[in-house]
């Protein structure tokens, strides 16, 4: 092989080997392993209770915004939430895993539970522009709320360079509520793979 081409494969091979490291950080699990084999899971809507956007709680926050804004973002959180479970139910899937969206008492075996405690919007402008960011805490319960496994995951979306060949995809990271999609997305495809490293160890 050549030089040049050696080289080549090794950084594919790192960039592969990055490409699988765990996107969360583990709290607590459940050892031994509780859901070896399991195939089937209730998903409980995103608690928001005690959220922080940037350095302030969500009521300091939407004080300062008019009725405009404050309606888009009570629409930005049911979106998230929307965006989560979409992609966790669509990736859980792939790994042999069923994820039923669920608001009350539930006969699944085991809960996931979402905790989204910290936002940041990011921002975008001609000359600058900073990411977005979601922080969520995921809790694996049994039906009564015993904690099993307890799982930090963050995803950060940066603002795409505007110009007109920009797809609708794109074009929506232009806006916090898009960016924060985009990361709910990450993040729901993340929770997925986790649950998949757990139900096939």
């Amino acid at each position: 092989m050549h030089r040049r081409s050696f080289i080549a494969a090794a950084l594919l091979g790192v960039a592969a080997l990055a490409g699988c490291a765990p996107r969360w950080r583990v709290v607590t699990q459940a050892s031994p392993d509780t859901f070896v084999g399991q195939r089937y899971f209730a998903l409980m809507p995103i608690d928001y209770v005690g959220l922080f956007i940037l350095d302030q709680r969500e009521d300091q926050y939407l004080a300062g915004k008019d009725a405009d804004d404050h309606q888009r973002f009570v629409a930005d959180k049911e979106s998230i939430n929307e965006e989560f479970t979409k992609a966790l139910v669509a990736t859980a899937q792939e790994e042999g895993i069923e994820v039923a969206p669920s608001d009350g008492p539930t006969s699944a075996p085991f809960v996931i539970k979402p905790y989204i405690g910290y936002m940041n919007p990011g921002f975008y402008a001609v000359v600058s522009s900073a990411p977005s960011q979601i922080r969520l805490t995921l809790r694996l319960t049994t039906p009564d709320g015993r904690v099993l496994d307890e799982v930090q995951f963050s995803s950060r979306t940066a603002s795409p360079i505007p110009n007109t060949n920009l797809s609708s995809a794109d074009a929506d990271k232009l806006k916090p509520g898009g960016r924060w999609r985009e990361d709910a997305r990450v993040i729901g495809a993340y929770v997925a793979r986790y649950l998949a490293s757990r139900v096939h160890p």
